[in-house]
């Protein structure tokens, strides 16, 4: 029984990705606890989680790519209003609504790598901010979304009420999707971090020259990164509108996107985990404790502090301070056993 312990399930309990999956479960029980949860508190997990896969998507870009975008507003806004055009107005079944969101999304995200690949730095950062805009203004420019809102799937002429497979969920049902999505989206950047791909994008952040006299490819690489983070957005995009049935395009432009890049930089650029953090310091600290208490108003004052002292001593995130405070741990425990039982002669 041990050796199968050692040899089987040791290795299994102690693979990252069991911890995706447990963290996946714990968003389905969740659900079911949805009654006997505060509803803000419920409401901070959920926004959390969905906007998550927008941070894993920019991490991959930002933290390994070395690409500063602000466009990710942009895909949300493509993930909520394409889902909600081709359900509502098309009357398309919501798998293939999410598919044509999601190719929506990649052609798009290949429009950005394109723009990208002259440009880097700041100026990336503005260029990608453009390009947001445009899309903003586009769906402000589709008839059904004049007002800037995409007004749910039970109002106006054409009423539709969101279902899956022929059965109707609410919006706290989403979260089955959100932890179907969240799971796979952690698995697939921790592939691809730990991949040759990883490590390209890794070396073309560090030095474009040197990369590409390694013979990496930086259209393919760029052009990559672009879509891998386009359509992690839009899924967040997709599983918000699922959950909160409405979107509001003044609410995916350039604030949303300085939020993921702050909630990036928070947690760590380059953990799975620490992007978690972050994401819920930006988007779920607010609901969960900050408005229980009154304190609403201080949240941005809040994230500006963090962020500051975050670049001033912390360059990897908050999780970096787990990490010191896991060694501080180890060592006090050592002198602690030296005084105990005294040092080996």
């Amino acid at each position: 029984m041990r050796r199968i312990y050692r040899e089987k399930l040791k290795p299994f309990f102690k693979n990252p990705k069991f911890g995706f999956l447990v963290f996946g479960l714990i968003l389905i029980v969740l659900r079911f606890l949805s009654g006997v949860i505060p509803p803000d508190l419920f409401g901070a997990i959920v926004t959390t989680s969905y906007f998550y896969l927008a941070g894993l998507g920019f991490a991959l870009l930002l933290g390994y790519g070395g690409l500063a975008s602000l466009g990710t507003g942009a895909f949300v806004g493509i993930g909520a209003f394409s889902l909600h055009y081709l359900y509502r107005f098309m009357t398309l079944p919501l798998t293939v609504s999410i598919v044509g969101a999601i190719l929506i999304s990649i052609t798009v995200s290949l429009l950005f790598g394109f723009v990208s690949l002259r440009i880097a730095g700041m100026y990336l950062a503005i260029v990608t901010m453009g390009l947001s805009q445009i899309v903003v203004e586009i769906i402000k420019n589709i008839p059904e979304y004049a007002s800037g809102t995409s007004g749910g799937f039970l109002s106006g002429a054409v009423r539709r009420p969101l279902a899956f497979l022929g059965i109707q969920f609410d919006s706290n049902s989403t979260l089955f999707f959100i932890a179907v999505f969240v799971v796979i989206g952690m698995s697939v950047v921790y592939n691809l971090i730990n991949s040759p791909t990883g490590r390209a994008l890794l070396s073309m952040k560090n030095s474009e020259t040197a990369a590409q006299t390694m013979g990496i490819s930086l259209i393919k690489y760029r052009l990559f990164a672009f879509t891998i983070s386009g359509v992690f957005g839009t899924l967040a995009g997709i599983l918000s509108l699922m959950f909160v049935r409405n979107a509001d395009v003044t609410s995916v432009g350039l604030a949303f996107a300085l939020n993921i890049l702050a909630a990036v930089v928070i947690g760590g650029t380059k953990s799975i985990w620490g992007i978690l953090l972050g994401t819920f310091v930006i988007f779920g600290l607010n609901l969960a404790v900050l408005q229980p208490l009154n304190l609403g108003s201080y949240s941005i004052i809040i994230n500006g502090l963090l962020i500051i002292i975050v670049v001033m001593f912390y360059p990897g995130g908050l999780i970096q301070l787990f990490g010191d405070i896991k060694r501080l741990f180890i060592k006090t425990r050592l002198k602690l056993k030296e005084r105990v039982y005294g040092t080996e002669e």
